[in-house]
């Protein structure tokens, strides 16, 4: 049973579609990309605006692995008679073409070329479901999602944050009726949805008569039914991004992946969710082995890899194997740099069909962390929500999750989220080959909950409000405090004011309004010691 991984898209040329029988698919390696028009200091010709401000702000460099290959290259390709359908800047390839009557050997290979590698042929099978929901079928607003929300202490992190301006890429194998949908209502009516793409069939292009193992997904990031199911990020934006083919089971999907991934990047997404994985496929010639699963050796792994480099926060399903032969986690799950993502039930305890990993110096400790996959409440009928089983489930709650902390915390790139959320989990430091470091608790970040300092045992000062916007209030009934100062996450001083000697202090300064959004530490003196609290800049 096949599970789903979720990663993150780039610029892609789509020339023609390459779904139709009786065509043979390949991976087109370049050696090189000399001679291409593009180039590193005008990045805006293949990068957005938000795209260039997340590596600003990350401090990511801009480097050759942006640049898109060489338009030459893909005109010589047609012109031997390939048809090409995407290209990869950070792979520096394309996915083409070639009737099946062409003996790949014998076609000319230019000196740009380094290898054709087949990807897909014209054998299939019936593959029948290959995602494993099972439908089935409240409190307070988040109604039947609210177990799936509190094991995580979500619904305390949604008090700061709900990925307000975070854009999510969702890569995954269709959204059928996520533009009707009443799940869906208040994402559509506040343009949440930044676009579509369909990286399979260019003929179609229309996602939302695709597959409905997408909208299930979504559902538990964006859904918004207030009391029956609320999601982990309800309040990001989305893109809707098609690379699975749910009618075979062939490479090529990985390497639309990868062209989706790098799509994301050059959108300026902040976060990838991918419930797709990859270990056998329609012909077996094209299997993958375990040794391969080592984090770094398949493509669709490295780029997976990249697409955190480049400073996207990636989340991936560890698979569905757990009771199959196959048994261990899949590829891109398998990529050092993401979070990939195991299923647990209500209660807590790993799912049998949940894939296992690998702990060890030779391979890369697989999953990272574990979340609820077991009878998750989504949407995907219009009349009620249901419930489905799969780590395809377990991955989305935990990206959402992951974009309200992106919010947060601005200033870090995707490396230090992802080492703040294995931190977070109920097993750290230590890992497991089933739960990883386990199922992340996120009131963990939050210990004041109340406004009220509790340091030694001093209760008779209040901090107010948190969050807050321009304005604090202190209110010191011991008339103790003199001076209050506020620090960024990483220690910069960032504003300084005196305290009244009258117990209760207004506290209004320029620097206050003009922080960004994010959590901050404040510390007050006072004339025997001092204290300290976290606040949090909305």
């Amino acid at each position: 049973m096949k599970q789903i991984l979720i990663t993150i898209l780039l610029f892609t040329s789509i020339f023609c579609a390459a779904n139709n029988a009786g065509q043979f698919v390949y991976w087109v390696q370049f050696n090189t990309k000399a001679g291409t028009p593009y180039r590193i200091d005008t990045p805006a010709d293949y990068l957005t605006e938000r795209a260039m401000a997340r590596r600003q702000r990350m401090g990511i460099e801009i480097d050759s692995t942006d640049l898109p290959v060489n338009p030459a290259f893909t005109d010589s390709l047609k012109a031997i008679g390939f048809g090409v359908k995407h290209t990869s800047r950070w792979m520096n390839g394309a996915i083409a073409y070639l009737p099946d009557s062409i003996d790949i050997n014998t076609v000319f290979k230019p000196s740009f070329v380094e290898f054709y590698e087949l990807r897909k042929n014209t054998i299939m099978k019936s593959r029948g479901n290959k995602f494993s929901e099972e439908d089935s079928l409240a409190q307070s607003i988040y109604g039947n999602s609210f177990k799936q929300i509190s094991m995580l202490n979500g619904h305390i992190l949604h008090q700061y944050s709900k990925a307000e301006g975070i854009h999510i890429a969702v890569i995954d194998a269709g959204f059928s009726n996520t533009d009707l949908l009443p799940a869906f209502d208040s994402l559509r009516a506040r343009n949440g949805i930044l676009g579509t793409v369909d990286f399979v069939s260019s003929a179609n292009n229309n996602v939302y008569r695709e597959h409905y193992h997408g909208t299930a997904v979504l559902s538990l990031m964006a859904g918004n039914l207030p009391g029956q199911l609320v999601g982990t990020a309800p309040m990001a934006k989305y893109w809707l991004l098609r690379s699975e083919d749910d009618y075979s089971e062939f490479p090529v999907e990985e390497d639309y992946w990868i062209i989706a991934a790098e799509f994301a990047d050059s959108t300026g997404c902040d976060v990838i969710n991918t419930s797709l994985g990859y270990t056998e496929f329609d012909d077996s010639i094209f299997n993958h082995s375990y040794e391969q699963l080592n984090g770094s050796t398949l493509r669709i792994s490295k780029a997976a890899n990249k697409a955190v480099e480049k400073g996207i926060v990636t989340l991936i399903s560890a698979g569905n194997s757990g009771n199959d032969q196959w048994y261990h986690i899949s590829a891109p799950a398998d990529a050092k740099n993401v979070l990939a993502v195991a299923a647990v039930d209500k209660s807590g305890q790993i799912s049998g069909f949940s894939s296992r990993g690998f702990s060890g110096d030779s391979i890369v400790p697989k999953p990272d962390i574990a979340a609820q996959g077991v009878a998750t409440t989504i949407s995907i009928y219009p009349e009620s929500v249901s419930t489905g089983s799969g780590t395809s489930f377990s991955s989305p709650i935990m990206a959402g999750m992951a974009a309200c902390l992106v919010a947060l915390y601005p200033e870090k790139n995707a490396f230090e989220i992802h080492e703040l959320i294995k931190s977070l989990g109920n097993l750290y430091p230590q890992h497991d080959v089933a739960y990883g470091y386990g199922i992340p608790n996120f009131k963990l970040l939050f210990p004041e909950l109340s406004t009220t300092l509790l340091t030694n045992n001093k209760q008779n000062i209040e901090v107010f409000p948190n969050p807050f916007e321009n304005t604090i209030y202190i209110s010191d009934h011991d008339n103790d405090l003199t001076t209050i100062e506020i620090f960024s996450f990483t220690g910069q001083k960032m504003a300084e004011a005196k305290l009244s000697t009258t117990g209760f202090s207004e506290i209004y300064l320029p620097e206050l309004s003009n922080l960004p959004k994010g959590v901050y530490f404040a510390v007050l003196y006072g004339k025997k010691q001092s204290f300290s609290i976290k606040l949090l800049k909305k």
